[in-house]
Formats: structure tokens, sequence, C-alpha cells
């Protein structure tokens, strides 16, 4: 049988460990400009987020950050997550500035970074949001699109700035929404002016909400007087008279 001498050894646990080192190293010097890229990505998303604006050209430049993420073998849903943040932001703009020869490439783009997201974390209430968001203006609105919908409210029913974007998206469709969908974005609505976001409700409101104002109307009892009042004269700075339940009454009697 071999025996391995003392000093054999302790060369062999040596060479072990330098090579377990060296390994350490190369994977470090591998990965840390990806996670620290992933960094600088994930900051743009929260400011996406948080209601800052970036010109185009400026998310044009993350596109080869966006597509390391997306091809990486590390499953990080919060760098998958920013990724597709990112992206949809470019579609969006894309699309406002009715650029027809690249939107099909961003919603491609958008789509494989949607996939990566979901297979990394398929409860992501954003990523089936977006997805709903994509398929209608890909391919037109289907109901089977509500799908992903449903999944969105089912999944993240209570994070603020989702509800804010899904309930402008589930407006803009509201006629095509299901009872059940329907109830949903109004009880939605109510909530965004519970926690106080009146900017924020007056913009949906005003907009894709208009033409149902009238569903809504009714349920704003739910809310409390205060914030009915500071909505009332949001509305009213806005130029709308709409008369909010419990409000016009008290100051017009």
């Amino acid at each position: 049988m071999l025996e391995l001498s003392r000093t054999q050894v302790s060369l062999l646990v040596r060479a072990f460990v330098g090579g377990f080192a060296l390994i350490a190293i190369l994977w470090g010097c591998w990965t840390l400009p990806l996670f620290w890229n992933q960094g600088f990505d994930e900051s743009v998303a929260r400011g996406i987020i948080s209601g800052r604006a970036f010109r185009p050209e400026i998310l044009s430049q993350l596109k080869s950050d966006l597509d390391a993420i997306e091809q990486s073998p590390f499953c990080r849903a919060s760098a998958t997550r920013s990724a597709a943040i990112i992206r949809l932001r470019i579609a969006e703009q894309t699309l406002s500035a009715g650029k027809a020869e690249t939107i099909d490439q961003e919603f491609d783009a958008l789509r494989r970074a949607l996939v990566t997201t979901l297979s990394c974390s398929p409860a992501d209430p954003f990523s089936w949001l977006a997805l709903f968001w994509l398929r209608n203006n890909q391919i037109g609105f289907k109901s089977e699109n509500l799908q992903y919908l449903r999944l969105s409210y089912e999944l993240g029913p209570s994070e603020g700035w989702i509800a804010l974007k899904r309930n402008h998206i589930a407006f803009s469709v509201f006629e095509a929404l299901d009872p059940a969908l329907a109830k949903t974005a109004i009880r939605e609505f109510v909530q965004i002016l519970n926690t106080g976001l009146y900017t924020e409700a007056v913009e949906i409101f005003t907009g894709p909400a208009w033409r149902v104002r009238d569903q809504i109307l009714p349920r704003l009892t739910e809310v409390p007087i205060r914030n009915r009042e500071i909505f009332a004269d949001a509305l009213r700075n806005r130029g709308s008279e709409v008369i909010v339940p419990g409000v016009s009454d008290r100051r017009h009697p």
C-alpha cells in the first residue's frame, strides 16, 4: 500500500488549497464586472419605478448589460426583474415615438427578458403585467391575454408601484375585462386613493378611467372623507367638476 510522507501530504494540501484559491480568484474576476453592472442596472430600474425620466439614448447604452444579465447562468431575481423593467421602458419609449422600424425588435427583446425573469421568478407580478401589456401591443388584445393580468393581481395585490401601472393598463381595456377583473380594477383604484396617492389617482381617473367614472364614483364612499376632499380639489384644479360622493354636498349645500 502506498504511504505518503508528512511532507508529501503537506504539499498536496497546499496544492489543493492553492488551486481552490486560484479558482475562486478567477471566478471573482469573471463575475465581479457582471455583478457591478447589475448593481447599476438595478439602480436605473429603481429610478424608473420612482418615476424618474431617462432619455432613450441613455437606456440604449445599457442593452449590452441587459443581454449579459439575460444570458447569465446565475438566477438573480432582482437582476432579471431590473432588466425586464428597463426593457419595458425602452419598448414604451419606442412605441410612443412611433419608431415602426425598431419596435418589433424591442418587443422581441422584452419578450426574451420576461421569459428569463419568469423562469427565475415565476411568481413575479410585474412580469405577468408586462407580459399582458406586451401581448396586447404585439399581437392585439385577445381574451386569453387576461390570464396574465389576473396572475399579476393574484400574485401582487398590494404592491404600490405595480398597482399604479397595472391600474392604468387595466382601465385602458376596462370594457374587455370580465366582471371579476373589472371589480378588482375599481377596488385597486380605491386602494390607491386610500393610500394618499392623489396625483397618481387623478392621472388615472382623468385618463383611462374617465369613460367609466360613473362606475368608480359610487365606490369612493369607501375612502376616508379627507382623502375624498383632497381628490376633489385636485380634480377641480384640473378643470373637472365631477361630484365626488360626500364632498360636493358638504361644500355646496
